[in-house]
Formats: structure tokens, C-alpha cells, sequence
């Protein structure tokens, strides 16, 4: 099979190696060209170990891709989700008494949910990684929170590459500083980062996905109701009186609860769905917190059909429902952000914001693909707040808003929010 350029490099680059990364987003196909590579190899290995993120494994497109492309390698291939390595001591067993036995090439789609090396999962990956023969790492986003996010990923593929403790690599690539509160925190090192790719790039290819589609990006912007206003200024003074150390994450998920659904802008994105709908096009809402879907029920404005995407649902049967003839599907980040392939639709809202900037490229990636030629329509809706603000500015620097702020934040700072 003849592979197309981009994918023919990328197979090039990596066929001489026996380690490799593959930073491609969804609509690049890395899973096309992971098992491609995996192919090359197969008489040189007895079994092939696929992890993956739960949420993946399940989602029947995922797995039909992988069957679409593995044939011939059925009977080789098992798989092990991400979170079983750590979750569960009988398949880590298994697992490691399959890497010790046998000769295994190693696949881990979404490599960014092994960045933290203190996680259970990402020890003992570490572990067993030696013992593969060969291993792929596959990720569109392996950057969430800056350049340390890298380190266990390539110390993964091979220890040998950098060469040096996570230590030695926050000191060589990385500034440090630290906060009023002794806080320490890192920043990228601009002038260090060619060094770092030099040593990278032998090992990794990385693809920007080129769209064929017209991609058209729309920013709604709401103030607070003065009622709303109020409310919001008084729930921050009752927060400031009951903490003596405010941490920012609980700021977060506090503030951004109350103001999330305003007046404003549950009315302005009711009128948006019918106007989609009666273009005869569908469309995604994204939601950070399954309580909007509750109160939006109980205001009783959705006159439509649609379907929730949340949680422990049956994520095959709700995308099925939603291709099928429900026009709107509401989705939390974690549920919707995983494993979906909706190419069909071309209207995502983001009703409510992530500060998570990986959560926001893997929700759009669900309605990408290679070909497509309808315009993408991107609903941005913002509350005119200082959290609001902060939230923007770190997901316009494609960064997560948590690397950009203390993990503790003064009372002085909280009133800007």
C-alpha cells in the first residue's frame, strides 16, 4: 500500500528505529501509520501490547480503526487501558509476564497520560519498557503544562535519548522560580528548546493536521446580569471569609460553577442550536460541569431533541443516536473529548470553558477529518470575568491555565477573578 506523503515520512523516518513517537492529531491517522510500522515488524515479534486510555477502548470507532488496519495482526494484538496498568495488579501481572516471555512491540496511544512520573501507570510503563522490543508512542497533544510533560514520554521510548534525570532535564531546559509563598514553579526555556529538539528528532515525527476545511471561529462575549453580578461578588467574600489558604484549583471549579450559566447565555446559545438546526446541520455543546445540563432541564428551555454525553453513558450508543436523527448532543470534556470520530457534524459550541488547553484540541478533533470540505463552525462563549480572562489568555498561549498561576493565590488576587 502506497502511504501518502505526510504518512510515507513519517514511516521512512521510524522504520529504521526501534522506538519512535508519532505526534500526529486524529484527522492525521496515526493509528494508520502506527500500524503500518507495526506491520513492518511483525515477523521480528510474537505479540503486539496496545495501551490505550479506557475511554478509547471502548468507543467502537476506535477499535473498528485499529481492526480496519490490523488485518493479518488479529490474533497478535491485545490491548491494556492506560489505567489498568496501575489500577489493576492482575493485569499489570499479565502484562508483565507476556513483555518478560515474549518478544512484544509496545503501543501507547494518548503517550500524554504517562507524563507524570509520579503516577503509578507511568512507573511501572517505566519499568517494563526495556523489555520491549520495540515501542511507538502516539499523542496529538503531548504538550499540556510545558516541556517537562516530555520527559517520561521519551524516557519511555528509550532512557539513552536525553540521557539524564528528570531533575537534570527541568535544569537544563527549564527556568525556575518561585512564588511569594515559596512556591516553585517552571517555565520553558526558549534558548534551550533547539538543543532539546536536536536530541528529539531522530526518534519523533510530528504532523500539524492540514484541513481541507474552511475553518470558521466565532467569540461570544457576556457580562453578568447586575443581579448575577452581585450574587458572583458575594459568594467570592463568603469564600474569603471561610479560607485561610485559598487553593487556586478550588477557585476554579468554585467561581467558574457560578457564573457558567448566565442569563445572557443560555438564551443567546438556545437561539443558536435552532438556528443550526434549521440549517439541517447538527451540532456538539461542550459543558465543563454535568450541573449545566441539570439546570437547563430544569429551566425547561430545551424544545429539542438531544442527547447527553456524560459520565457512565454507552458512548457508542449515544454517538449512534447522535448520527443517526438527534441534531444536538451536550458533552462534559472528559466524556466527549476521547476516542469520538463525528466528522458529520460541523458546529461545536463551547458553552462553558476548560482552562485545560488539551481538553479544548481534543474536542475539536472529534468532528476533523482528512477530506473534509464543509465549514467548521467554532462557538466560543465567554463571561466578561477575571477568572474568564485568565482562562482566555492561557488557552489563546495553547497552555493549561494551571501552569500559569500559583498553586495558592493571595485574598487580594482572589477579588480579581
Amino acid at each position: 500500500m502506497k502511504l501518502c506523503i505526510n504518512r510515507q515520512r513519517a514511516f521512512d523516518q521510524l522504520s529504521d528505529c526501534k522506538t519512535g513517537a508519532l505526534f500526529m492529531k486524529m484527522g492525521a491517522r496515526k493509528i494508520e501509520i502506527a500500524l503500518e510500522f507495526v506491520k513492518s515488524q511483525q515477523f521480528k515479534v510474537e505479540y503486539i501490547v496496545w495501551i490505550a486510555p479506557a475511554a478509547f477502548l471502548t468507543t467502537k470507532t476506535y477499535r473498528s480503526e485499529i481492526r480496519r488496519w490490523s488485518k493479518g495482526l488479529e490474533r497478535k494484538i491485545y490491548f491494556f487501558s492506560i489505567e489498568s496498568i496501575s489500577g489493576s495488579d492482575v493485569k499489570y501481572l499479565d502484562l508483565y509476564n507476556m513483555v518478560d516471555r515474549f518478544r512484544t512491540f509496545c503501543v501507547v496511544d494518548e503517550s500524554i497520560t504517562i507524563k507524570n512520573t509520579e503516577a503509578g501507570r507511568t512507573q511501572r510503563l517505566l519499568e517494563l519498557a526495556h523489555r520491549f522490543k520495540y515501542r511507538l508512542i502516539l499523542s496529538g497533544t503531548p504538550l499540556t503544562q510545558g516541556l517537562i510533560d516530555l520527559y517520561s514520554q521519551i524516557k519511555f521510548m528509550n532512557p539513552a535519548i536525553l540521557n539524564m534525570t528528570e531533575s537534570q532535564f527541568a535544569n537544563n531546559f527549564l527556568r525556575v522560580s518561585y512564588d511569594q509563598d515559596k512556591t516553585k514553579r517552571r517555565w520553558s526555556c526558549p534558548e534551550k528548546e533547539q538543543h532539546l529538539i536536536k536530541l528529539m528528532r531522530p526518534y519523533i515525527y510530528e504532523c500539524d493536521l492540514d484541513f481541507d476545511c474552511p475553518i470558521k471561529r466565532h467569540d461570544y462575549n457576556f457580562n453578568l446580569s447586575p443581579r448575577e453580578a452581585e450574587y458572583y461578588q458575594m459568594e467570592k467574600e463568603d469564600f474569603l471569609q471561610s479560607k485561610e489558604k485559598i487553593a487556586f484549583l478550588e477557585v476554579v471549579q468554585k467561581f467558574q460553577h457560578i457564573y457558567t450559566i448566565s442569563y445572557q447565555k443560555t438564551l443567546a446559545m438556545i437561539h443558536l442550536v435552532k438556528d443550526i438546526i434549521k440549517r439541517g446541520e447538527k451540532v456538539i455543546i461542550f459543558i465543563k460541569f454535568v450541573d449545566e445540563i441539570r439546570f437547563l432541564k430544569e429551566c425547561r428551555v430545551l424544545d429539542f431533541k438531544y442527547v447527553e454525553m456524560t459520565g457512565n453513558v454507552n458512548k457508542n450508543k449515544i454517538a449512534d443516536a447522535f448520527a443517526k436523527d438527534v441534531p444536538v448532543m451536550f458533552s462534559t470534556y472528559g466524556a466527549g473529548g476521547f476516542g469520538l470520530h463525528l466528522p458529520f457534524c460541523n458546529n461545536i459550541i463551547f458553552f462553558s470553558q476548560t482552562f485545560d488547553y488539551k481538553d479544548k484540541i481534543q474536542s475539536l478533533d472529534c468532528i476533523y477529518k482528512k477530506g473534509k470540505t464543509n465549514q467548521v463552525n467554532i462557538y466560543n462563549f465567554w463571561v466578561q470575568t477575571g477568572l474568564e480572562n485568565l482562562i482566555r489568555t492561557s488557552l489563546d498561549r495553547k497552555e493549561n491555565v494551571l501552569s500559569n498561576v500559583c498553586k495558592y493565590i493571595t485574598k487580594e488576587d482572589l477579588l480579581t477573578l
